[in-house]
């Protein structure tokens, strides 16, 4: 099992799903009701975010919170 950070699967998964959408990162801070510069300081990992952060992001995203979290880099993913 790979030990990455949180931030680092989230932000990976972020850019991935937004570039598939078409949106950018600032559009779903935005969505989600975060102030931007919190939101950046979350994915950059200077900030935790929480399950109501990861949450927000998710139903801005129109996805499951589970595609934000996921290691598409371990095996079996």
């Amino acid at each position: 099992m790979n030990n990455r950070p949180m931030h680092e699967l989230v932000s990976e998964n972020l850019r991935r799903l937004t570039e598939g959408k078409g949106v950018s990162l600032a559009a779903v801070a935005d969505r989600a009701g975060l102030d931007r510069r919190e939101f950046f300081e979350v994915i950059a990992g200077e900030r935790e975010g929480d399950f109501d952060w990861l949450r927000k992001v998710a139903e801005a995203l129109d996805v499951e919170i589970a595609e934000l979290v996921v290691d598409l880099s371990s095996p079996g993913t």
